[in-house]
């Protein structure tokens, strides 16, 4: 009985990802089982969820936690209180991803019964053009969308923050 074109076509693909899929196996694990291996810290795990009667805060940076937390106890909602850590995180962890860069929001606004999705995302220069960064033979030159002055966005932090704030509940003062 002969077997049909496609049908031994198939069986040597699949032999040879097979085949492949081992030996490059086979040579990742020989690579990974000189180095050393990192030790997992659990004496750090929280192993019993927290419970928060008025609401939390969470962020890669405590003052800017803190802030959050501010907001919440002095009456501001959970939107306050997440455009205010955003802020504090601009000061206290520049490398967070702040006012210089864009980002999304999903939120309810209680009051409204609104779900909102907001989307603040750095945007193209008003001068942009679609063959901004190719040559005169339409070819792409080499790093200009990387390394000029053509290779910006325009920030949408601070307009995204301000969108949201319209459904917070006070002003981002903290009182002392």
């Amino acid at each position: 009985m002969q077997m049909p074109f496609k049908k031994i076509l198939l069986a040597g693909l699949f032999t040879s990802v097979i085949s492949f899929s081992q030996v490059s196996w086979a040579s990742n694990s020989a690579l990974t089982t000189n180095t050393a291996s990192a030790r997992y810290d659990s004496s750090t795990d929280i192993f019993q969820p927290i419970y928060a009667k008025n609401g939390m805060v969470a962020s890669e940076q405590a003052i800017a936690t803190q802030v959050g937390v501010e907001i919440l106890k002095q009456g501001g909602n959970a939107v306050d209180a997440a455009v205010a850590v955003g802020f504090a995180l601009a000061v206290v962890l520049p490398n967070a991803g702040n006012i210089g860069g864009g980002g999304f929001m999903v939120l309810h606004n209680e009051k409204t019964g609104e779900d909102l999705a907001l989307d603040f995302r750095e945007t193209a220069p008003l001068k942009a053009s679609r063959d901004m960064y190719l040559d005169a033979n339409g070819q792409v030159k080499d790093g200009k969308s990387l390394f000029t002055h053509f290779a910006v966005g325009v920030p949408g932090t601070v307009a995204g923050m301000e969108m949201a704030l319209k459904n917070g509940e006070q002003c981002l003062c903290i009182k002392c």
